[in-house]
């Protein structure tokens, strides 16, 4: 079994990794033998295949996958609220509902969302940015 993310490393989970979820999942996906490609896109699906590209930090290819399949399960990328798509101020280019500390939209105070449709901030910039390019 071969688990494939586009997340930059294991245990991402969109929000640059919560405690050590990347050594914690590691760990687990090691212990059943099932291997992982992160940071990689999906470039084509045959029958019996999936062609995968690697990248490396700056967005470019850096290893290709071609993993046979007998049962393979593609997710689509989380999304926002097909709702609020395209409202500047409101959302993100994910769809995602921005808000701040207080579950508020910046532009729209009286806009207060919680749960899976908001957008997160990272807990720290993504590794894929030099250190003298990384927000404080």
């Amino acid at each position: 079994m071969t688990f494939v993310t586009s997340e930059p490393y294991i245990g991402h989970m969109g929000l640059g990794g919560i405690g050590d979820s990347k050594g914690l999942l590691e760990s687990e996906l090691r212990k059943r033998h099932i291997k992982w490609v992160d940071n990689a896109r999906v470039t084509s699906v045959d029958q019996d295949k999936v062609n995968v590209e690697q990248l490396d930090e700056k967005g470019r290819v850096a290893n290709t996958h071609e993993l046979p399949f007998a049962y393979s399960m593609l997710i689509p990328p989380f999304a926002g609220v097909d709702a609020v798509q395209g409202i500047e101020g409101l959302v993100n280019p994910g769809g995602f509902i921005l808000i701040d500390k207080h579950q508020r939209n910046p532009k729209w105070p009286n806009i207060l969302a919680a749960g899976v449709c908001v957008a997160i901030p990272p807990s720290r910039p993504p590794r894929c940015l030099p250190a003298h390019r990384r927000p404080d």
